[in-house]
């Protein structure tokens, strides 16, 4: 565990947490450092057991924002609000990584500026979050008390039941997969009915047993590097690579896993365009 924590220390060393930085500003690099155009992915799953509702369940998802990790990044992240607002979502999950730990940069825009604006997209069943690795670096305490001050719970190895149209469903929290919880799989040891699981990394789709489950992560952004012919030669998870990207259905479990919004590392997407998702769930 010494690499991680040294890494993390010179992380927090080098972009100095905690942010004031309201507006994001980029300086010099500017010019350099726009975003590219996201794109809205829509997905329409039927998942045998899941309730039977007069409508499927709109879920609207957005993950790894890294707000800050471009120009313009706040009213960027405001457009993207208020776009996935008008898809009038059942429910609002957030996957994680909120900040922008790029090493070099600026951009350093503090969690309760990022949680103000993402506290604008609201739905009836509830708005959920759970943690990524660069908040737990930023500092958990901050990252959640900004969440939970504007309406989003932020779910820790947490288990929720939402009463949806048809039926009920459990709502499972699984933060950063960095070290491995005794009890994020014993939450998903015993899903006694159908189950969304929201996990910051794709990793925990190893330990989702079969039914009618569904998972939604992040973290991978895709990729943020895919070359033509090539694909994906990292994802920066302990998940194989054919967990990077996309709807995933392995052995009767469901998996999507979103490109996310930001970047990391460097403010850079190659065939890989960032991306939030709007999925409607029915049953069958």
């Amino acid at each position: 565990m010494r690499t991680p924590r040294r890494r993390k220390s010179l992380t927090r060393a080098l972009t100095r947490p905690p942010f004031h930085d309201q507006q994001g500003r980029k300086g010099w690099l500017e010019p350099f450092s726009r975003a590219q155009p996201h794109i809205v992915r829509r997905l329409a799953m039927t998942i045998p057991g899941w309730p039977h509702g007069p409508r499927p369940l709109r879920i609207a998802f957005l993950s790894d924002n890294h707000t800050g990790s471009h120009a313009g990044d706040v009213e960027r992240l405001e457009r993207i609000v208020a776009e996935a607002a008008a898809f009038s979502p059942d429910l609002v999950l957030h996957g994680g990584d909120f900040v922008n730990m790029q090493l070099f940069g600026g951009g350093r825009v503090p969690p309760r500026v990022i949680a103000k604006i993402l506290g604008g997209l609201s739905a009836p069943f509830g708005r959920f979050a759970v943690l990524g690795n660069h908040d737990y670096t930023y500092g958990s305490r901050e990252v959640v008390a900004a969440l939970r001050e504007n309406g989003i719970a932020v779910l820790d190895d947490e288990r929720r039941t939402i009463e949806v149209e048809g039926g009920a469903i459990d709502l499972i929290g699984l933060p950063d997969a960095r070290e491995e919880r005794p009890k994020g799989r014993a939450l998903l040891s015993v899903l006694d009915k159908p189950s969304l699981v929201l996990a910051h990394d794709p990793f925990w789709f190893a330990h989702l047993p079969p039914g009618p489950h569904l998972m939604l992560a992040g973290h991978t952004h895709g990729g943020q590097i895919r070359f033509p012919l090539i694909g994906t030669l990292r994802n920066s998870s302990r998940a194989p690579l054919r967990w990077t990207y996309g709807l995933i259905e392995e052995g009767g479990r469901s998996l999507y896993v979103t490109s996310g919004l930001g970047t990391s590392g460097m403010p850079l997407r190659i065939g890989c365009p960032p991306e939030f998702a709007v999925l409607d769930v029915s049953g069958g």
